[in-house]
């Protein structure tokens, strides 16, 4: 009976959370659900081998003392920033610019996602799919400038919609004056609500043609 029981159970929330998302409505940031870091495969704790001290889930990413890099663009970083040379989907592209290099340091698969807090530890590295590794050639475009010049193909980002509860969408980085596409331009790292850590939906094409007039 027990068994029944958890398998009801189980099938209840698995309804409850496909309902949920299929009532996403691209462009009505109201109807995207947010889920957040706890929760998410952003908390390390929740990957396996990783122990994290007191379940601090900000610590591997974040310090409020002695951060690794400094600087408003280092965030308090608090983890390993990687080291590697990346090759990039065109040869005009920089390499990755610091919003990026921040989520390198573990997607990179080669700087282990435990290495943090200046200690150099059990050096456990990301698998499957989110280990992007060094070849960047075959991902969408980053360390790139955002091309307003051509508003025949590209949108212009001050139309761009918002996100999960209001907040910012689709975000270019302004580095040294100029708008840039890095990873976080569509990546919210803090919430998983429309899952792969997406600032809008994935729907109907939706996050593609924030930026692309097609």
């Amino acid at each position: 009976m027990k068994r029944v029981h958890a398998i009801v159970s189980v099938l209840v929330v698995t309804m409850v959370a496909t309902s949920a998302y299929s009532q996403i409505i691209p462009g009505d940031s109201t109807s995207y659900p947010s889920v957040g870091i706890v929760n998410s495969p952003h908390n390390l704790n929740n990957y396996p081998g990783v122990t994290v001290p007191g379940n601090r889930v900000c610590m591997p990413c974040h310090t409020p003392h002695n951060a690794v890099l400094s600087g408003e663009a280092g965030v308090l970083w608090n983890h390993a920033e990687t080291q590697e040379t990346f090759t990039m989907y065109s040869s005009t592209a920089g390499q990755p610019e610091a919003p990026s290099k921040l989520c390198l340091s573990c997607h990179d698969g080669v700087t282990a996602i435990d290495n943090y807090g200046g200690v150099t530890s059990t050096g456990i590295v990301i698998t499957g799919d989110a280990n992007l590794g060094t070849d960047l050639s075959n991902d969408h475009p980053i360390g790139i400038v955002y091309p307003t010049s051509n508003p025949t193909e590209f949108n212009d980002p001050t139309g761009f919609s918002p996100g999960i509860g209001g907040g910012p969408g689709v975000q270019l980085v302004t580095i040294n004056g100029v708008d840039r596409v890095e990873c976080t331009s569509c990546h919210q790292v803090h919430n998983n609500g429309l899952g792969s850590f997406l600032r809008v939906p994935i729907q109907e094409s939706f996050l593609c043609m924030e930026c692309h007039n097609k």
